[in-house]
């Protein structure tokens, strides 16, 4: 019986779990062990599996960097803060993967976020890199390109190459000749539509597409509901409390929100909100919305975007910010910095709310990705990308 090694190192959020667990599940058919490296070994509890789960090596933001201005400026800002540029923690975090590949002996590794699980793994075990347009660049780039114009980039990328090469050649690795190779792989599988992939002028690859638990609906003509999300572990993070900007609107709420406290919800439900405490079923509940308002993650943006609802994203982090204005830019919603002091949510809501032209774009843009989603089968992919890999 073969191994997969699938791994998680970086961000947030379930997606990354969910999408590991549905590749395990498609090879598990295969007669193929899964083994789960994890940034949260605790979530692994969504996975409803008995497979073996081991917690990923952390990386340590440099200590020059723990008090000071982290810039979101290119990915390579974002890495070399977290501790790619810290050549004895980076050393500590590639030797760490190192004896965990040995320890394991994957005949597969499948790395979402996983970029120092990708170096050690690549040209040695077979790799398929796996993620959103944000989370997986293309490999193919000469140099990571500004996601941004807030501010420019902090970090020099040579010396940053400078240092992962010695750090890799110490560790018997070859050198990468460029710092985008870190996300290249045997195969590399991007799951999103272009719309959503800040790397879409640098990609030369097919996007794989995203996946969903069932086939995004049209959303109904008559449709007066507001979906909202309030996704677990960032509701805390607000600078604010969004619920008294819903409480006006709250006979029209259908809430999911996993991790509420019981005062905000209590208050949402004398206004006549429904609030939920699990995940609902998102193409029944998108189809009877007009507006989805949640925090900018991928997978429910993608699924949002396919049933043609427009979309009001509260931002707090830069992957969410990105979603936003990639949504606001193609007038499929607008983005709200949660961070900004100016941020006024209801004054958004209601703007988008009244905007009829907005939703009959979101609408058609809606019906163009349901076309889009017949020609993309993103576990169909992943899945004969694994068994080529695997010599199945």
């Amino acid at each position: 019986m073969k191994t997969v090694l699938f791994a998680w190192e970086n961000g947030g959020g379930f997606g990354h779990i969910a999408n590991l667990g549905r590749f395990a599940a498609l090879l598990r058919r295969h007669e193929i062990r899964p083994v789960f490296v994890l940034k949260h070994p605790e979530t692994a509890r969504l996975l409803e599996t008995d497979a073996e789960i081991l917690q990923a090596p952390p990386w340590s933001v440099t200590a020059s960097d723990e008090n000071s201005f982290r810039s979101t400026a290119t990915m390579h800002d974002q890495l070399a803060s977290a501790g790619l540029a810290d050549e004895y923690g980076l050393r500590s975090l590639l030797q760490a993967w190192d004896h965990i590949l040995k320890t394991i002996a994957p005949d597969l590794v499948v790395a979402d976020s996983a970029p120092a699980a990708s170096m050690m793994s690549h040209g040695r075990i077979p790799l398929i890199v796996v993620g959103n347009g944000y989370t997986a660049p293309p490999g193919e780039m000469k140099r990571f390109p500004p996601l941004h114009r807030v501010h420019p980039p902090r970090w020099c990328e040579e010396e940053t190459l400078g240092t992962v090469n010695r750090v890799l050649q110490s560790l018997g690795r070859p050198p990468l000749e460029r710092l985008p190779q870190i996300f290249s792989g045997d195969a590399q599988i991007v799951l999103t539509f272009p719309i959503l992939d800040p790397y879409d002028l640098q990609r030369s690859s097919p996007l794989a597409g995203p996946i969903f638990d069932s086939p995004p609906l049209e959303g109904r003509k008559d449709a007066d509901h507001i979906f909202v999300y309030l996704s677990r572990g960032v509701l805390s993070k607000l600078p604010f409390d969004i619920v008294p900007a819903l409480l006006p609107l709250a006979s029209r709420l259908i809430i999911s929100a996993p991790d509420i406290a019981s005062e905000q919800s209590d208050d949402l439900l004398r206004r006549g909100a429904q609030v939920y405490v699990q995940h609902l079923p998102l193409s029944e509940t998108l189809a009877s919305t007009r507006l989805v308002v949640h925090f900018g993650g991928g997978g429910l943006a993608a699924h949002a975007i396919a049933a043609g609802i427009p979309q009001l994203v509260v931002a707090t982090h830069i992957e969410q910010l990105l979603n936003g204005l990639q949504l606001e830019k193609a007038r499929l919603g607008k983005v709200i910095d949660s961070f900004e002091p100016q941020a006024d949510i209801s004054k958004s809501l209601d703007a988008i709310l009244a905007d009829e032209g907005l939703r009959q774009h979101a609408a058609r843009a809606g019906r163009a990705h349901r076309d889009m989603l017949t020609n993309m089968n993103p576990l169909e992919t992943f899945e004969a990308a694994a068994l080529k890999l695997l010599g199945k």
